[in-house]
This record gives C-alpha cells, sequence and structure tokens, in this order.
C-alpha cells in the first residue's frame, strides 16, 4: 500500500520541491524535471555509493526524476519509530546524528537533516536519505547556519517531545523551553551539543546504576502479584479509613449521650446526637433521644409525664422517630409518622407544630403559605370535630348505660315491695262479723 507522506514530510517538501511516497521499506522522491538544475541523471548517480546499505534507484521518467530507497528490513524510519525509543536510546541516536553532521566533508554534497529524512539501523547509527548536490539538486549551496539550526530542532524533537520539529526549527526563540532544550537552543557549535548529550548519558548510566534489570516475564508477574494485594487490600483500606473516620467517632457520641441522658443532660443529648440520622442509632440511642425531646419540648408538666408514660423501651420504634423529628423541626415527617400510626392526638400535635413552621419559613411566598396554612387549619378543624363525635358517642354510650342501670334498680324494688303493697288477709273472726253486718244492713234496706 503506498502512502503519500505529506504531513510528515511538510518541511522535507518545502526545501525539496518533491512528492514523497512510502510503501513499506521503499520510500520514493519524485521531482519535477523542471523545478530543478539536474539535466542527466548521471549527475547524481554517485550518490548510490553513499550509504550502500540503503539501496537506490535513479532513473529520469519522462518530465520527472524518481529516486527509490528500498531500506533493509532491520531499519526504522526516524517518525514512525522512534517513539519506541527508551530515554538513553534516544540520546545516543542524537549523538550519532550530531557526530554525522559534523565528520561530513563531502563539498558538493549538502546536508538537509530533519525528522523526515532520517533512517536508523539497530546500533542506533542514523542515515540520511536524500542530500543536496550543487546545480542538480535542491539544496544547491552549503548554508551552516541553517543546517545548525535543523540539527538543533531535530535533537530538541528527539530529547523533548513537547513540540514538534517543524515549531522548534521555526520558533525555537519564541517557545517555552524547557531547561535541556534551552541549552540545546543556546549552544554554539556541534561540539557544544556532544557535550550536553554527553553530559546527559552520563546522568541516565548512574541513574541505572540504582535499578536492577529484571525479565519482562518476571515483571509481570510481580506486577500482577501487586495489582492482585492492593485490590485486595483496597476494601479493607476503605473500611478502615471509614471505621476511623465515621463509625468510631459515631459509636464515641453515642457513648456520650447515654453518659448525658443518665445525669439528666437532656440537652447536651440532644447536641451530641445531632449530627446523626435516625436509622444510624441503635433503637436505645433513639429512645434516649426522643424522650429528651419530650422532656425540652413545650409541654406542661402532666402531658410529659403522660407522654413519658407512653414512651418506653418496648414502645413502637415509630414513637421514637416521631418526637425525633419533631424535636429537629422536621414536623412534615412527622406527620407522615403519625398518620401511619393512626394516633389522632400525635397527629394534632404534629400539625400544630408544622402549622408554626410554615409561619417562620421565609422561603415560602405569601400565597402558598396561606394556602399551606389553610389547608393545616381544616385538617385541625377536621380532627376536632372527629375528636368531638368521639366524645359524644362515648358520653352516650355513658348515658344510655347509666339509664338501663337505673330502670333496672327500679324494678328490682318493685318486685321486692309488690306483697306488702296487698292488703294482708283478715282473720276467721273478723271475717264472721262483716258478713252478718252486711247481711243486717241489707234486710234494713228491704223493710224500707
Amino acid at each position: 500500500m503506498s502512502t503519500q507522506i505529506q504531513s510528515h514530510f511538510s518541511y522535507l517538501q518545502e526545501q525539496i520541491e518533491a512528492d514523497v511516497t512510502q510503501k513499506d521499506q521503499t520510500i520514493t522522491f519524485l521531482f519535477q524535471k523542471e523545478k530543478i538544475k539536474l539535466d542527466h541523471p548521471h549527475e547524481v548517480s554517485f550518490l548510490s555509493e553513499v550509504n550502500q546499505t540503503i539501496q537506490k534507484k535513479i532513473e529520469m521518467k519522462d518530465d520527472e526524476l524518481c529516486i527509490e530507497y528500498k531500506l533493509p528490513q532491520t531499519y526504522s524510519y526516524f517518525p514512525r519509530h522512534v517513539q519506541r525509543l527508551d530515554e538513553k536510546e534516544r540520546y545516543i541516536l542524537a549523538y550519532h546524528l550530531v557526530q554525522l553532521v559534523k565528520q561530513h566533508s563531502l563539498s558538493r554534497v549538502h546536508l538537509l537533516v530533519c525528522p523526515e529524512n532520517i533512517v536508523f539501523d539497530q546500533g542506533l547509527q542514523p542515515y540520511l536519505l536524500h542530500f543536496g548536490v550543487m546545480e542538480s539538486l535542491p539544496p544547491y549551496e552549503k548554508n551552516s547556519d541553517q543546517l545548525f539550526q535543523e540539527v538543533k530542532a531535530t535533537v530538541a524533537t528527539l530529547l523533548d517531545r513537547t513540540y514538534t520539529f517543524e515549531q522548534y526549527v521555526r520558533f525555537f526563540q519564541t517557545l517555552k523551553l524547557s531547561s535541556l532544550t534551552k541549552r540545546i537552543h543556546e549552544a554554539s557549535s556541534l561540539q557544544d551539543l556532544l557535550i550536553i548529550i554527553e553530559e546527559n548519558i552520563e546522568r541516565l548510566k548512574k541513574d541505572q546504576a540504582n535499578y536492577t534489570v529484571v525479565k519482562k516475564q518476571s515483571w509481570k508477574l510481580t506486577r500482577g502479584i501487586m495489582y492482585g494485594v492492593i485490590i485486595c487490600f483496597i476494601p479493607a483500606l476503605i473500611y478502615s479509613l471509614y471505621s476511623f473516620f465515621f463509625v468510631q467517632p459515631k459509636q464515641t457520641s453515642f457513648i456520650q449521650a447515654q453518659e448525658f441522658f443518665l445525669q439528666d443532660q437532656y440537652s447536651d443529648v440532644v447536641t451530641e446526637l445531632q449530627p446523626y440520622e435516625i436509622d444510624d442509632m441503635p433503637i436505645v440511642t433513639q429512645y434516649e433521644l426522643a424522650l429528651s425531646y419530650i422532656i425540652n419540648e413545650s409541654l406542661t408538666e402532666d402531658q410529659k409525664e403522660t407522654v413519658r408514660n407512653t414512651v418506653t423501651l418496648q414502645t413502637d420504634p415509630q414513637y421514637f422517630h416521631y418526637w425525633i423529628y419533631i424535636g429537629r423541626g422536621e414536623a412534615e415527617e412527622a406527620l407522615d409518622i403519625a398518620r401511619f400510626l393512626e394516633d389522632r392526638d400525635l397527629v394534632q400535635f404534629g400539625l400544630l407544630k408544622y402549622k408554626e413552621q410554615v409561619k417562620s419559613d421565609d422561603e415560602l411566598d405569601r400565597e402558598e403559605r396561606q394556602q399551606t396554612l389553610a389547608e393545616i387549619e381544616d385538617e385541625i378543624n377536621e380532627y376536632e370535630r372527629q375528636k368531638e363525635e368521639v366524645q359524644a358517642a362515648e358520653e352516650k354510650e355513658v348515658n344510655e348505660g347509666t339509664e338501663g342501670t337505673v330502670e333496672a334498680d327500679e324494678a328490682d324494688n318493685g318486685q321486692l315491695t309488690e306483697p306488702a303493697e296487698q292488703a294482708e288477709p283478715a282473720s276467721a273472726p273478723e271475717a264472721s262479723d262483716a258478713s252478718d253486718k252486711k247481711e243486717t244492713e241489707s234486710k234494713e234496706k228491704s223493710g224500707e
């Protein structure tokens, strides 16, 4: 597959005005004859003898000059493979590149140094692909200053990949440079560049002396074991941190609250347990907090005593929740619990508390506040009406029971007094006298 190397060869193409393509290990430079000074391929045939490990084919095709470079399989192309090198290898490649430029002595052959024109072998020895030839191929003349800038930019690209080669070569003076690239930019000769590179190679040698080289397979195994240990350790670490920062302080607060409760310091109980949610507390702690709120509530002593008698450790925990919500100013949540428990007294008390909260809620606008208060008032009135109906029904039951008792008593009394009301039977003599008297009166009336 043939690839046009336009983006990678922008600087190179600008300097030589050629099209460059790459297919596997073959790179082809195609020059338009009208753009170069070359008259005959024999003028540059000697280039085949330069870097003989790279096969070159030079031929003229119609109006084009084609130079084909076939790289050995072990050679690497700078832009595509340099990222595989480690830090020390990049310094060695940079060192060899500077030496290559420094040792060049052919006056008729001109160097063009840029990443796109460089390949290197396994020994990190660099080779240039294209050379300028006087009066034949660009660059036609030797420009020492430009060549030195190209070398510095290429070395900077090798050792510090913060910027691209084009940025280094064009904007070296305006870029924000690291200490290393700043020294490279300030170098005044190729020898200065070599000194900078040598110093860093020595530094790397000393650093590497502190490390132990292990096989890649062993390192992978060790790393896998290490990751496994870390993964297993993470849950334990998380739990330990959670216990240290949350569980232990919470348990300490529960114990402290219990001490306050036993000392009748109910306000301190409320303060100590304020940060914790109800569900995070044990039942005993909920009971202590609920009772503390009840004692601090604005109730009469008789009311407090009545409520305290109904709130014990055996009471449904929902009652604890109700009084805790009331004490914390969360009357709406308390109302939900009271409705669930179907306790009319708790509902009414919760409604009164909720009414107070709505009145003091500055976040509600006037219309919303009035509407909410009206709904609360209607519900209070409804509960009052239901309560009165229940009381009336109870009184009626009591009255009916009383009347039934009176009637039953009267019936019992009548049965007991009935024999006394009847006349006692007369004795026998008295009955005979009475009969004779009636007969005499009857005869007298007949004689008359």
